[in-house]
C-alpha cells in the first residue's frame, strides 16, 4: 500500500486525484461482455418529451434497471444510462471542481429517479446525454443535500420578497405565507419553515447534481435548456416545489430574471 500511494502521489500529484482516475476507469473499461451485452438492442422512449425540436428529456424513475445506452463526451463508446450519470458526475463535479467529498458518495449518482436531456445524432444510434439530474422525494428527506449543514453559511442574507412569497403560496399546496413570520431567523429555520408549510409533501422535491456535458460553445444554451425541461418535467410530474443547491452564477441569475 505504501508502494501504491507513493506511484500515486508521483503519476497525479495526490491520492484523491489518482482515486478519481481509477473509478473513471473502470466506468469506461469494464469487461467488454458486461459492457455490450444489450449493445445490439436500441431502446428507445416514446414517451420522451421534445424540446427545441432535436433535444428529449424525461423523468426516468430508477436508472439502475434502465437498459438503454447513451453516449458521452467522456467515453469512446456508449454505456448504461447509470454508468453514464456516474461517469459524467465523476468528470464534472470531482474531476473538474474538485470535489472530492463525493467519491464516497457515487452509489447516489447511479440509482433512483433522474432527468435526463440527450439528443440523437445523425452518425449514432444511441443518444448523447446533455444533461442530468437527481430527483429526491419528501420520503428521504434525511439525506437531502439541501438541508445539509454543510451547505448552510451563517453570513446568508435570505432573500423574503413578499410578492415572492405571495406567489409561492398561491401556486402550491403550501399554508399562506408573511413576511414577518420569517423575520429574525436564520436560513435553516426559514428553509424548514417553508418545507413544513407545504401541505401535500408529494408535490415536493429535490433537485440536485445538475450536470450540462457537450460542446463547450454551447455550455450556456444547454444549461438553458437543462433548467427549462428540468422545470416542465418535474411540473408535469406533479411537483409544485423544488428544493434545489445552485453553484452556477449565471443560473441564480437566470431565476432571478423569472422571479416573478
Amino acid at each position: 500500500y505504501f508502494h501504491i500511494e507513493q506511484m500515486a502521489i508521483k503519476v497525479f500529484g495526490c491520492l484523491l486525484k489518482c482515486s478519481t482516475e481509477f473509478e473513471m476507469f473502470k466506468l469506461i473499461h469494464k469487461p467488454m461482455s458486461v459492457l455490450h451485452r444489450h449493445l445490439d438492442v436500441t431502446k428507445k422512449n416514446s414517451t420522451s418529451a421534445i424540446i427545441d425540436e432535436k433535444y428529449h428529456y424525461e423523468l426516468v424513475q430508477d436508472i439502475s434497471t434502465d437498459e438503454r445506452y447513451f453516449h458521452t463526451e467522456f467515453s469512446e463508446h456508449p454505456l448504461p444510462l447509470s454508468d453514464v450519470i456516474v461517469l459524467i458526475n465523476i468528470a464534472t463535479f470531482i474531476k473538474e471542481h474538485k470535489w472530492y467529498e463525493m467519491l464516497n458518495h457515487l452509489e447516489i449518482s447511479s440509482k433512483g429517479e433522474h432527468f435526463i436531456l440527450y439528443q440523437y445524432t445523425d452518425n449514432n444510434i444511441y443518444p448523447t446525454i446533455i444533461s442530468s439530474a437527481l430527483i429526491q422525494t419528501t420520503s428521504n428527506k434525511h439525506d437531502w443535500l439541501f438541508f445539509d449543514n454543510f451547505f448552510q453559511n451563517t453570513k446568508w442574507k435570505p432573500n423574503l420578497n413578499a410578492d415572492g412569497l405571495l406567489s409561492l403560496s398561491h401556486a402550491t399546496s403550501m399554508s399562506p405565507l408573511a413576511r414577518s413570520q420569517f423575520v429574525d431567523k436564520s436560513g435553516t429555520e426559514i428553509e424548514n419553515d417553508l418545507f413544513y408549510s407545504i401541505l401535500d409533501k408529494t408535490r415536493a422535491c429535490e433537485a440536485i447534481r445538475l450536470t450540462i456535458s457537450g460542446e463547450k460553445s454551447k455550455a450556456n444554451y444547454h444549461l438553458y435548456l437543462a433548467q427549462k425541461g428540468l422545470a416542465m418535467a418535474l411540473k408535469d410530474s406533479g411537483r409544485d416545489v423544488v428544493f434545489t443547491i445552485i453553484e452556477k452564477p449565471a443560473m441564480v441569475l437566470f431565476y432571478k430574471a423569472m422571479n416573478l
